[in-house]
């Protein structure tokens, strides 16, 4: 029975029920979660194979180029499938007498096709989308015409009157748009528009909770939370409505406590405290007409696969254990009041989206990382001396005042330092550890962290990392990531389990390309992606299932990154008057332009990484 190495990235506890390690050592794609059959699940070194000899849609004369996102839209759906039905199996087992009806997040990717897919998905749940901005607005009302109507286009981020121009017109144009107000002075903004457009709003109220999610995620959400109105002014704005006889404009109620939420006891306890704003709404300040609770986003993803909920990486909760804290909260909740139930919305973006979408790095070469020159006992040591000397406040804080806060200030800036410090040296103790065990290897990926996983750079965020094959070999290396940017953050040495390297294999031309596949990142990578040193967006392939056996799918499209040209376009050249005519003129004048004209075309045409890399025999 042949070796199935795919444990070694806890395959089975991030990947369920999507990924699998097949019979041939490739990892796999089961486009249908757990209804795949046998037979039916995609090898995704095949769909490399099939996507590099694939003419890319726009000219149909360019191959796909690295990097590469697979996006597999069956997976999109069957998540979408799987909330619907975990509302509704705990709506029809709690006696809950209302509804389900979710919306998309546009923000966590904006790509058209997932846009569209998603409308198109959800059309028979009455699907929506919500917007937080006027570009996703009009994508929104764009997309919403395709969709079942009634479905909500909710309106949240902060407005000017354009964006509440353009939510009147939504509603005038036949979609349920609703518009959420953040803070009060919004609220004078929609009165005014809606009388200059002579079109009727429908509103809600965004609640800033005082229920905490731990960890990063939370650090937006509580009383000092960036987004939404506490209680008490809530009922203030409510008050000031019915005053101007515009309280039956209050439909909903939403509110956000932050992503990756990692227990349904927070679920529960948040849906509970927003439930009782709602019904005091409802019974004390006589917004009768109110119909939706939007619990904002939160469902999470377990990154790490621990389903341990004990990290930014980690919830302990599935969609069924979800929908029923929600469920459950706001039934007992408005069941004590005496309010009917609510028609429930959620904004789950990164749990819908996460799955469908992975990336995938080619590896380029692999060369051993010297070693740190601090021994084992020697990094150990500084970091106890380093942990002896916690810095102390020399200022006393009693008496409040400018002092004190300064002193404060001082002392949280000392212990951050600190702590980074630690955090360090305790980094360097790690990889030594692994190093004296084996060698460490840095393999050089044509990738560029900014442009493709930048929550990996920017919040520390870790995706599951594996080889696409090989995977009956057992990966002798420990290796981490390095991009080919210029820049000395552009490496990936953090991954999930607390792992300073990733178990790889050796590079083999003979064994053709090695690729290395980042999961579960179809959630906002896109959208935060930057530009740094003019890299840019990868190749997008869709991989639909041909349904029947034998692993059969099809390349539905493949469309190419920004072309080199594309991107300094967007940094304000005229690309060619400010650069290609310029280099033309000054080649010319040396007689080098009939062998650099036809180099230069090529590089602006094709996208900025590199292209057609071979691995070179003297690497590993």
């Amino acid at each position: 029975m042949a070796k199935n190495y795919g444990q070694m990235y806890n395959i089975l506890g991030w990947g369920d029920p999507f990924f699998v390690v097949n019979s041939h050592g490739h990892l796999s794609v089961k486009p249908h979660g757990r209804d795949t059959i046998s037979g039916q699940e995609i090898d995704v070194h095949s769909v490399i194979d099939a996507a590099l000899s694939t003419m890319a849609n726009e000219d149909g004369d360019k191959k796909a180029q690295f990097p590469m996102i697979l996006r597999f839209p069956d997976v999109l759906k069957n998540r979408l499938d799987s909330l619907h039905a975990a509302f509704n199996g705990a709506i029809e087992s709690t006696g809950y007498t209302s509804r389900y009806q979710g919306v998309f997040p546009i923000k966590v990717n904006q790509n058209k096709a997932v846009v569209q897919d998603i409308v198109n998905f959800g059309h028979g749940y009455s699907y929506g989308l919500e917007a937080g901005s006027k570009p996703e607005l009009l994508i929104a009302m764009s997309c919403l015409t395709k969709a079942k109507p009634g479905a909500y286009l909710v309106c949240n981020g902060y407005k000017d009157a354009d964006y509440v121009a353009l939510a009147l017109s939504a509603r005038a144009m036949g979609l349920n748009a609703i518009i959420v107000l953040e803070m009060e002075e919004e609220l004078d903004i929609v009165i005014e528009q809606s009388a200059k457009l002579g079109v009727e709003p429908v509103i809600g109220f965004r609640a800033k909770l005082l229920t905490k999610i731990p960890g990063h995620f939370g650090s937006t959400a509580g009383k000092h939370g960036k987004f939404g109105m506490l209680a008490g002014k809530i009922y203030e704005v409510a008050e000031k409505l019915k005053k101007n006889g515009k309280l039956h404009w209050l439909k909903l109620l939403h509110f956000h406590v932050g992503s990756m939420i990692p227990t349904t006891d927070i679920v529960y306890k948040a849906a509970t405290e927003a439930a009782g704003i709602y019904c005091d709404l409802v019974k004390k300040h006589g917004a009768t007409g109110m119909t939706t609770l939007d619990c904002g986003g939160g469902l999470g993803v377990d990154y790490d696969g621990t389903r341990s909920g004990s990290s930014d990486m980690s919830v302990a909760y599935g969609l069924e254990q979800y929908a029923s804290s929600v469920v459950q909260a706001v039934r007992l909740t408005c069941d004590d009041h005496g309010v009917p139930h609510p028609v429930l919305c959620t904004e789950s973006g990164r749990a819908m989206a996460s799955h469908h979408s992975m990336i995938i790095l080619e590896a380029l070469s692999a060369i051993p990382e010297p070693q740190d020159e601090d021994t084992h006992d020697q990094l150990l040591g500084k970091i106890q001396d380093l942990s002896s000397k916690q810095p102390r406040s020399s200022a006393t804080y009693n008496g409040g005042g400018a002092i004190a806060v300064d002193a404060m200030h001082s002392h949280a800036t000392d212990l951050k330092k600190h702590g980074i410090e630690l955090y360090k040296l305790a980094k360097k103790l790690s990889k030594r550890v692994t190093g004296d065990a084996s060698t460490i290897y840095n393999y050089h990926m044509n990738l560029s962290v900014f442009s493709l996983v930048p929550d990996m750079w920017g919040i520390g965020q870790l995706f599951p990392m594996m080889p696409v094959s090989r995977l009956n070999e057992r990966p002798a290396l420990h290796g981490t990531l390095v991009d080919i940017t210029c820049d000395s953050d552009g490496k990936i040495d953090r991954f999930i389990g607390d792992a300073v390297t990733l178990p790889l294999h050796r590079l083999d031309p003979a064994k053709g390309g090695y690729y290395v596949a980042a999961l579960l990142t179809g959630a906002y990578q896109e959208a935060l992606a930057c530009k740094h040193n003019l890299f840019s967006g990868p190749t997008l392939v869709r991989v639909e299932s041909a349904g029947g056996g034998g692993g059969a799918f099809k390349i539905a499209s493949v469309e190419l990154g920004p072309t080199t040209e594309e991107v300094i376009g967007t940094m304000r050249y005229d690309v060619k008057n400010d650069i290609s005519d310029v280099i033309e003129k000054a080649a010319a004048n040396n007689g080098a332009w009939p062998e650099m004209g036809p180099l230069i075309e090529q590089v602006l045409s094709t996208m900025p990484y590199l292209r057609d890399y071979k691995t070179p025999k003297t690497t590993l």
